[in-house]
């Protein structure tokens, strides 16, 4: 099975697909005719699948033999951003453009469910070389970490538990034609605030009348800044960011409430992650009621789990994936402090998260994630889907047992160790029901 010249012969179907994705964009929780025209090109290719409310898609593919009983799971996510698209990315005018006014894929989450459907259609057409079970696991709402909740809940109530995972994310910080197939951490961990500052108002003229919350807000973001040096081991990374900063409305007026938001990102969830989360805490605190203000916290976002690659499965993916498309497509970039929900099906199963270039300054196709500019190299796609299903059928035929290095508890422990309540949980399981 040339599995390089299927994913050509499939790349213009891919190409079609992602540009019906990127001119209908849709966002996180709101993706319902993705979900739908994922679900029309299953059926057209002779796919069963499953929609999970709230969640997303899973279809399962039979291969004609059980082989050594083994189960891959394939995974793309499929939601849009809430930016305006501009016409032209950084060389010229773009191949398609999004059709809905504020919102664009701007993360190439088009190309992931587009090189998914192309790898479901090659792995379809030829179940003879299939010797075991596939899983297709396209998921909602990655950028807000909605849906993968309710596709765990389905997993775990339907007793679907793969021997590995994969997932490719399409990287701007990578040139075209290369694949980043690291050992361990691979997409950073992300700790989430919003916070506003309840002070006391007045008038410009009489900052001693008042109790600015600006003025709060100054010694908590340097607190923040310096947390990186004082706080925090130097020998792990650690990125802080302020995005949001509303306060006020003109120039005279102290204001009463200022809300400011960001994340903290880092690989190291027990030796970074949580003790910043708890020193950020008992530091916005502290300073609040030293410059007599309160704080409320609108929403936090509990320390994530880093996308790290097993080792054992990654230099498996390399040997095999340079086999079938040459040594020279394997690359070894920096990690990426960007986080990605991928990482909480790599803490329940041991797998592989590959950084597929897209690159390409002749083609304008460098931009930022999240960024208006930012637009995706086609010719890669090939390689996705190559590298998929290569990973997959050679994983199914080969001796890389991941028994020893699955997470021990249950789904719902996965949860609990990830801060969140049991009736929060719970919800995720009457969710899939609904």
């Amino acid at each position: 099975m040339k599995i390089y010249e299927l994913a050509k012969e499939v790349n213009p179907y891919v190409v079609e697909m992602r540009r019906y994705f990127h001119e209908n964009p849709e966002l996180s929780n709101q993706e319902d005719k993705t979900i739908e025209r994922i679900g029309q090109e299953l059926a057209g290719m002779g796919i069963e699948y499953e929609v999970v409310p709230h969640g997303g898609i899973v279809a399962i593919l039979e291969g004609k033999t059980p082989g050594k009983g083994k189960t891959v799971l394939l995974r793309a996510d499929c939601d849009a951003l809430p930016v305006q698209e501009t016409k032209e990315n950084l060389a010229g005018p773009r191949v398609c453009c999004s059709k809905v006014d504020g919102v664009m894929h701007a993360c190439g989450h088009d190309g992931h469910t587009a090189m998914l459907l192309g790898a479901a259609k090659i792995l379809k057409e030829h179940l003879d070389e299939v010797h075991g079970r596939i899983i297709l696991f396209f998921e909602r709402a990655e950028e807000n970490g909605g849906g993968i909740p309710q596709m765990l809940a389905y997993m775990d109530e339907k007793g679907l538990k793969p021997d590995t995972v994969w997932g490719i994310h399409l990287y701007a910080g990578l040139e075209s034609g290369k694949m980043g197939l690291l050992d361990g951490g691979t997409m950073a961990s992300v700790f989430g605030f919003n916070v506003t500052i309840h002070g006391k108002g007045g008038h410009g003229s009489r900052p001693d009348q008042a109790n600015s919350p600006i003025d709060c807000f100054v010694a908590i973001y340097n607190a923040l800044e310096a947390a990186r040096l004082t706080k925090i081991t130097p020998f792990q990374p650690l990125t802080v960011s302020v995005g949001l900063l509303q306060a006020g409305a003109v120039g005279n007026v102290i204001p009463n409430d200022l809300t400011f938001a960001g994340t903290a990102r880092f690989y190291d969830r027990d030796l970074v992650g949580m003790p910043f989360r708890n020193y950020f805490f008992q530091m916005v605190e502290g300073i609040a009621a030293a410059y007599g203000c309160t704080v409320s916290y609108n929403s936090i976002t509990e320390p994530a789990f880093a996308v790290s690659n097993d080792p054992e499965c990654a230099a498996f993916a390399r040997k095999v994936i340079g086999e079938e498309l040459g040594n020279d497509v394997i690359a070894f970039p920096e990690p990426w402090m960007a986080s990605e929900s991928f990482s909480q099906l790599q803490k329940l199963w041991p797998g592989v998260f590959a950084l597929l270039g897209i690159n390409n300054p002749e083609k304008g196709t460098g931009a930022a994630h999240h960024n208006e500019y930012f637009d995706l190299d086609e010719d890669v796609f090939k390689l996705g889907v190559a590298g998929a299903v290569t990973y997959a059928l050679r994983f199914l035929d080969g001796d890389v047992d991941t028994s020893s290095r699955q997470w021990k508890g249950s789904v719902r422990d996965l949860f609990t160790e990830l801060g969140i309540k049991p009736e929060v949980i719970d919800s995720y399981y009457k969710a899939i029901h609904e």
